[in-house]
């Protein structure tokens, strides 16, 4: 038989890639299984893992990404999970005027209502069976200001309460609302689904209404003048159930009032004024740890069997790969990495209803100046960068097969070349609805989800770092 020398080189190749495996599994490990890369797998990379505290966040104006649009947003939230104790977050809301400005009323104004709608999105986290949540609005002692605040920023409010309702969460139904039609018949529409508190009518009568007509002049003079509103559940009267998280989208939340102007001449007027949430807006988020195990878990500085994650700037896992500078360095040298692959177990278990796992993780690295940045594989700037989210760079929970997978090939080889430095890689959960990008600044902001996963060789669940290579050829 007369081979070509490019035949006969490729046999050779093909002879020596396997019968060199340090660990004999020539395997075919990709998302998508008709994406084979065949090569030697090496999957005993020691990785250390530690659960950290996540930094605060700005809360001021969050705008999250959902379906490709930039959403404003802000959370709502009052929960008890039985592994990471109770979460809190409460909301300042400004308030601006109808269409720019208003016209104080100059006869007799009766208020038939006052309603404050907050209309919430679809990534709800949490209980929608058993929990009546009831919901308080308090009057603002300090307006927000256009500046960066902090999810640990107190906010000063009026203790009189102005408003409250009781409710189920419904994130997927719609609610039928009477609307007030000028000159004509009311009607009943469909709306997406949202919060709708009666405020106190002698409130918004005296207080909006009736106040001084250079209040009112404008929406910068009346968040000057009435600051804007307190929101945070009733803890003892949030019963029934755990509870859970909404995220309220704030282009569609405002404080409609419904009222008649008499004149002097008899004539009656029925009016709605609507008066919006107008930027200025921020979120208190508070986490409360106590007769849990997450205390013990942050104070254990080594490596450990079990990580928490947890949204909402609650907690983050900090990962490292020991062996890669040493033992992985020596064993497969010069290798070309075809393939890295982190793969992410929940611990069993730990799957509550309705505290499932975190739909989505993010990854990031930190820089020499410990800042937050992208690794290679998921920065659309660097040539190895291939896609986003689940058929790429990953990051989604697989139900199935109950994982998390990240390819990672370019980072893991940046760090045996030495090209890059591990000064910290960390996971955290991530806003399930952004597909176009990958968080890593404040995206634990966009998600209230959470997870306990395994962590180092000492769990049953333990993370594993999955490297294929070609060996390097030895002439």
């Amino acid at each position: 038989m007369k081979f070509s020398k490019l035949g006969l080189l490729t046999l050779l190749i093909s002879l020596f890639i396997l019968n060199s495996c340090k660990k004999p599994d020539t395997v075919g490990l990709a998302v998508d299984p008709s994406e084979v890369i065949n090569g030697t797998l090496l999957d005993t990379v020691s990785i250390n893992t530690t659960t950290l505290r996540d930094d605060s966040i700005v809360t001021t104006n969050l705008t999250a990404s959902q379906a490709g649009a930039s959403v404003a947003v802000f959370p709502l939230a009052y929960y008890k999970d039985p592994i990471f104790g109770v979460t809190e977050a409460n909301a300042a809301l400004s308030l601006g005027t109808p269409a720019g400005a208003f016209t104080r009323p100059t006869g007799t104004v009766t208020v038939d209502s006052a309603v404050l709608v907050l209309r919430y999105g679809r990534n709800f986290y949490g209980d929608t069976t058993a929990t009546n949540y009831k919901l308080n609005v308090y009057q603002l002692n300090e307006q927000p200001l256009n500046q960066a605040y902090y999810n640990t920023k107190t906010w000063a409010y009026n203790p009189t309460l102005i408003g409250t309702r009781s409710f189920h969460a419904r994130p997927n139904d719609s609610v039928k609302v009477l609307q007030i039609v000028t000159g004509a018949k009311d009607t009943i529409k469909k709306l997406q689904p949202q919060i709708r508190i009666p405020v106190n009518t002698a409130f918004v009568k005296n207080n909006i209404l009736l106040t001084d007509s250079s209040k009112l002049i404008g929406t910068e003079a009346f968040k000057r003048y009435f600051k804007g509103l307190y929101l945070t559940f009733d803890k003892a009267q949030t019963t029934g159930g755990p509870g859970g998280n909404f995220y309220m989208l704030t282009d569609s939340c405002a404080l409609n009032i419904y009222y008649k102007n008499t004149s002097s001449t008899g004539t009656i007027d029925t009016v709605m004024a609507s008066f919006p949430a107008s930027g200025n807006y921020a979120a208190q988020i508070k986490h409360d740890y106590t007769g849990t195990t997450i205390p013990a878990a942050l104070s254990n500085t080594k490596s450990s069997g079990t990580v928490y994650l947890q949204g909402l700037a609650g907690l983050r896992a900090k990962i490292a790969f020991p062996s890669l500078a040493t033992n992985v360095k020596k064993l497969i040298g010069n290798a070309a990495l075809n393939r890295a692959e982190l793969i992410i177990t929940p611990v069993a278990g730990t799957q509550i209803y309705p505290f499932l796992p975190a739909p989505r993780l993010t990854m990031y690295r930190y820089n020499v100046a410990k800042q937050r940045t992208l690794i290679p594989d998921a920065n659309s700037n660097d040539p190895r960068f291939i896609s986003l989210l689940s058929y790429g760079f990953g990051g989604l929970y697989n139900p199935y097969k109950n994982e998390y997978h990240f390819v990672i090939t370019g980072y893991i080889q940046d760090l045996l070349s030495g090209k890059t430095i591990d000064y910290g890689t960390f996971l955290a959960p991530a806003n399930y609805y952004n597909t176009t990008s990958v968080e890593y600044s404040t995206g634990s902001a966009f998600s209230a989800a959470r997870l306990v996963a395994g962590g180092d060789k000492t769990s049953a669940y333990k993370m594993k770092l999955n490297i294929i290579y070609t060996p390097a050829l030895v002439k």
